[in-house]
């Protein structure tokens, strides 16, 4: 296929979903105080799209970002080639020269959208320092493909300001996912390998029926226990033991709204064998013990 700077979609692909915002709308909203600082040019739904391909040797104007949740593609930069496959992001800065398209043997399905604004540099920073790509944890994929469809039926009723106006929402709450609500990534990989501590918080989340060490923790990331701790609480602003009791009475809150557990069998379900020291754990988180709160009248 023929490289180009525009988007080689000849027949389009089957099910795609493709807007591209009038300049004329934009500039009407490029002063406005809900989408000044961070607005989508683009956005768009390409599923298995055999033949995808796309150049830009000078870059494009806008950030770029993409979602693979289905096959696999690439993204180019000078000599640096990056396979992205399901579960992952692609970032790519404006100005940045590069290309990208769909794996031949098995195309990507992708969500897209071109943004910029004030505030979109500022995101860009957070991402991966070396290469294009980022993981997306399931649970986060999960909650990015509904807010890119309810865009997508958003602008079925056109460009109007309020259609564009809850598009730079919903991109913000995209984004915002991407670096604020997914486990499997952590701005600390911009450090290097072996500083993801978004594994680490997976395997947290699996373990809230147990009592975990701080020191078990530590080496599942392969770090020492003092270094851990440290880029722990410099991600999350908690320690690790800490945030792991959040997480063990976080549970215990579900199991006490949805079940009828008794306080000692949740307690010993989020891994206190004690039920006096899983209530005064629970109390002091909570400022009230569990039996306080299953009475509560919620919502």
């Amino acid at each position: 296929m023929k490289k180009t700077n525009h988007l080689k979609v000849a027949d389009g692909f089957a099910g795609q979903v493709f807007h591209i915002i009038p300049q004329s709308s934009l500039r009407l909203l490029e002063s406005h105080h809900f989408v000044k600082a961070l607005w989508a040019t683009g956005i768009g739904w390409f599923p298995r799209a055999r033949h995808h391909f796309m150049e830009r040797p000078q870059g494009a104007k806008q950030h770029i970002l993409i979602l693979c949740v289905d096959g696999s593609g690439w993204v180019k930069s000078g000599s640096r080639r990056e396979t992205v496959s399901a579960g992952q992001a692609v970032l790519i800065p404006a100005g940045v020269p590069h290309a990208y398209g769909a794996s031949p043997r098995n195309p990507w399905s992708i969500h897209w959208a071109h943004f910029e604004g004030d505030d979109s540099a500022a995101y860009l920073q957070m991402a991966p320092a070396a290469g294009f790509r980022m993981r997306v944890a399931p649970t986060c994929v999960n909650s990015m493909v509904p807010v890119f469809q309810r865009c997508y039926d958003a602008l079925t009723g056109g460009y109007a300001d309020r259609n564009l106006i809850y598009l730079s929402h919903a991109l913000r709450d995209l984004l915002g996912q991407l670096f604020f609500n997914n486990p499997a990534y952590s701005p600390d990989e911009r450090s290097g390998p072996g500083r993801d501590l978004g594994t680490i918080m997976l395997f947290m989340a699996e373990q809230v029926g147990r009592s975990l060490k701080v020191s078990e923790m530590a080496r599942h990331v392969g770090m020492s226990t003092t270094h851990f701790a440290e880029q722990f609480r410099r991600r999350t602003g908690m320690a690790p033991g800490e945030y792991f009791i959040h997480l063990r009475l976080k549970h215990a809150c579900r199991l006490l709204d949805t079940t009828s557990l008794s306080i000692r069998e949740v307690g010993f379900k989020v891994g206190y064998e004690d039920p006096y020291y899983f209530s005064r754990a629970f109390s002091n988180l909570m400022g009230l013990s569990p039996r306080q709160y299953r009475k509560l009248n919620k919502g």
